[in-house]
């Protein structure tokens, strides 16, 4: 199949969502990573590093480097940004983050970088924070999905996230499933990173 028909598809796919979400499937695949960071008694942000399946790879390579090089440019990693990232705005970047339950806004996406390894695209990415941990603890729950079910992430472990040594805050890590939606088959319910943080 070309490209070119290996796109119409996909688009017709796309079209088809909202009426047949529920008997729809994955199309695109990724492994998923994620960092903590942290400043003071504070969480400052979280990393995220996503690694596309192949057949996605190779349409949005060849759209936005198009010469073959193996990288992209400045320029061309702007344009694959708004050509290909910023519209995940309107499905929350595919995450949804809970602060001892309750739902946060996302306060944006800094630091993207998209980059090409072993023929993969790979999305590298920041979300800015600033979660204080109170001398009580607090507990941050990060799911990672695509709402129309378009997308899957691929299953995670705990040693996915990366959480460094720091002397004010103690972390612990685990990965949970969580029903996001009814209709979806248990095996694609989407992974949620727990992180329990303590002062020390």
């Amino acid at each position: 199949m070309t490209r070119a028909a290996v796109r119409a598809a996909i688009i017709a796919l796309l079209a088809l969502l909202p009426t047949f979400a529920v008997y729809a499937h994955p199309h695109v695949f990724i492994d998923c990573t994620a960092g903590v960071t942290f400043s003071g008694d504070s969480v400052s942000g979280l990393h995220f590093e996503w690694v596309f399946d192949e057949l996605f790879s190779q349409m949005i390579v060849a759209d936005f480097d198009r010469a073959g090089k193996g990288y992209f440019t400045p320029a061309e990693a702007v344009a694959l940004r708004k050509g290909a990232f910023d519209n995940l705005k309107n499905y929350h970047y595919f995450l949804a983050i809970f602060v001892d339950g309750a739902r946060k806004p996302l306060p944006g996406i800094a630091n993207f970088k998209p980059s090409i390894r072993n023929g993969k695209l790979v999305y590298d990415f920041d979300v800015p924070l600033a979660i204080s941990v109170p001398p009580s603890g607090r507990e941050i729950r990060v799911t990672v999905y695509d709402d129309t079910y378009y997308t899957a992430f691929d299953k995670m472990s705990p040693g996915d996230v990366s959480v460094p040594e720091d002397d004010s805050i103690v972390a612990t890590v685990s990965i949970e499933k969580t029903k996001a939606k009814a209709e979806w088959p248990g095996q694609w319910m989407p992974d949620q990173i727990v992180l329990r943080l303590k002062r020390k």
